[in-house]
C-alpha cells in the first residue's frame, strides 16, 4: 500500500510491543481489504499511558487500538465509554476512537472461545486458570457465558485473587493455593488448564502444574505464542495431552477488533497461512 495523507491510523499499545505479531495481521489484512490504513506498534513508558492516549487517540485520522500488557485494566479505567462485556471483564483490549471520546471493547474473550472451536475443542465443565489479570478475566468471562460448571483459580499473588473473586462475585469460581499440590488434588477433575500469566515467555519459567494424574482428554492452553512451545506446554505434550498456544486466540481478537473498526474482517484461514508462513521464515 502506498501512504498517503489520507491513510487512517491504528495500532497496538503495549510494554513490551517489539516481539507483537499484531501489525503483520493488521497489515496484511488491511492490504487485503483495500484499506487505506496503516497499523503500528506504539510503546509508551508505563508511567505516561494515560498521557499517550490522551494525546494520539485525538488525531483527527486515528481509527483505534489495541491495547496489550500491561495496559489491559488501566484502559479500561480510561475510557469514556466501554462496551457492556469489556464493563463486566474490567479490561479493554480494543479502543475505537468516537466523536470527541474514546469507547473501549473486549474481543479477547471472544478470540479465546473462537479458538477453542477453531482446535475442535468442546467448552469444559470444569477448568483451572493461572493468573489474574486482564487476560484471566476475559478467559474467565468466556468460560463463564459459555455454561462452565466450575473454574478453579490460581494466582501469585493473593492480594490480586482476591480483588479478581470481588469483581466476578460467581460461585462457581473456587480459588486454589499457588502450589503444586493444591493443583495435584484437583488436576484430575478438569477439562482444560489455561495459562494466562507471562511465565513461559522466557522459555523456561511455568505455573505449579504436574499432568501426571490429569485425564487423558485433558487440554491445555497457554495464551502465550511465542515461544509456540512454552514449558507449560511442553509438560502438557509429554504427557500425550492436547497442547494449544495463543495464536488463534490472537488472531480472532484480531479478526473482532478489525470488524469494530471497519465492519469487516479477513478470513481466519488466509491471515493464519500468511502467519505460519512467516514464523517459518523467522526460524
Amino acid at each position: 500500500m502506498k501512504i498517503t495523507g489520507a491513510v487512517k491510523l491504528l495500532g497496538v499499545i503495549g510494554n513490551p510491543v517489539k516481539h507483537s505479531l499484531s501489525p503483520f495481521i493488521h497489515n496484511f489484512c488491511y492490504d487485503k481489504l483495500g484499506l487505506e490504513a496503516v497499523y503500528l506498534p506504539f510503546e509508551p513508558h508505563e508511567s505516561y499511558f494515560e498521557k499517550f492516549l490522551d494525546g494520539i487517540c485525538f488525531l483527527e485520522n486515528a481509527v483505534g487500538f489495541n491495547v496489550t500488557v500491561p495496559f489491559k485494566e488501566r484502559a479500561f479505567k480510561a475510557m469514556d465509554f466501554s462496551s457492556g462485556d469489556a464493563s463486566k471483564i474490567g479490561a479493554v483490549n480494543v479502543i475505537k476512537k468516537g466523536e470527541k471520546k474514546l469507547i473501549g471493547f473486549n474481543t479477547d474473550w471472544k478470540g479465546f472461545l473462537e479458538s477453542l472451536r477453531t482446535n475442535n475443542v468442546d467448552v469444559p465443565k470444569k477448568a483451572l486458570v493461572f493468573g489474574a489479570g486482564g487476560a484471566a478475566k476475559a478467559v474467565v468471562y468466556a468460560l463463564i457465558k459459555a455454561g462452565i460448571e466450575v473454574i478453579y483459580m490460581s494466582n501469585r499473588s493473593p492480594v490480586n485473587l482476591k480483588l479478581f473473586l470481588e469483581r466476578f462475585s460467581d460461585k462457581r469460581i473456587k480459588p486454589i493455593d499457588w502450589d503444586i499440590d493444591a493443583v495435584k488434588r484437583i488436576i484430575g477433575e478438569v477439562d482444560l488448564v489455561v495459562n494466562t500469566t507471562s511465565l513461559g515467555m522466557d522459555g523456561v519459567s511455568a505455573p505449579p502444574i504436574d499432568f501426571e494424574r490429569a485425564s487423558d482428554t485433558l487440554v491445555a492452553y497457554d495464551l502465550i505464542y511465542n515461544p509456540s512451545v512454552t514449558p507449560f506446554l511442553n509438560s502438557a505434550k509429554q504427557r500425550g495431552l492436547k497442547a494449544i498456544n495463543g495464536l488463534d486466540m490472537l488472531i480472532w481478537q484480531a479478526l473482532f477488533s478489525m470488524d469494530i473498526w471497519f465492519g469487516k474482517m479477513c478470513e481466519f484461514h488466509i491471515i493464519k497461512g500468511a502467519l505460519m508462513d512467516l514464523l517459518e521464515e523467522r526460524k
